[in-house]
């Protein structure tokens, strides 16, 4: 399934759909939403997380997990609130 397969709607049924090289998800409320995030990001496949229920982006794991990491040690380092 790709990003341009998903239906938009209001919260709380819109579809979240990660976000690449960051810890968030875009809602998908309207079709602006949809286009817009197509447009920086490209027409991905995404595969739904049944236990989180949210649309993860396989294409961006290795950015998020970089981030993670990032910010895990920035953590270690600072502590987290």
């Amino acid at each position: 399934m790709r990003v341009s397969d998903l239906q938009p709607a209001a919260y709380p049924q819109s579809p979240s759909v990660e976000n690449p090289n960051c810890d968030s998800h875009r809602l998908f409320t309207n079709e602006f939403n949809k286009a817009s995030f197509i447009e920086a990001n490209g027409d991905v496949e995404v595969v739904w997380n049944e236990q989180y229920k949210y649309w993860a982006v396989p294409a961006f794991a290795e950015q998020r997990k970089r981030y993670s990491d990032l910010k895990q040690a920035h953590c270690d380092v600072y502590g987290c609130e």
